[in-house]
């Protein structure tokens, strides 16, 4: 996956929207990719700071975090 297509369905993805092939396409390029990865971050953190105002726990259930995982 191209970092053009993983910065195009960053948002898609952290919502839980992809199918699980295109979910691990984004998550193989975003262990290969710092610059895709920080979009995903500041995707993240956005989101985050978005849903802390209308939500008690401050984040969404369905957020991915893949530098967690690598």
């Amino acid at each position: 996956m191209s970092c053009r297509d993983t910065i195009h369905l960053i948002c898609w993805y952290l919502e839980g929207r992809l199918s699980p092939a295109v979910e691990s396409e984004i998550e193989n390029h975003l262990l290969g990719c710092d610059d895709c990865r920080m979009v995903q971050e500041a995707a993240t953190t956005t989101l985050d700071r978005e849903f802390d105002l209308s939500r008690p726990s401050g984040r969404l259930p369905h957020l991915r975090n893949v530098t967690q995982a690598a």
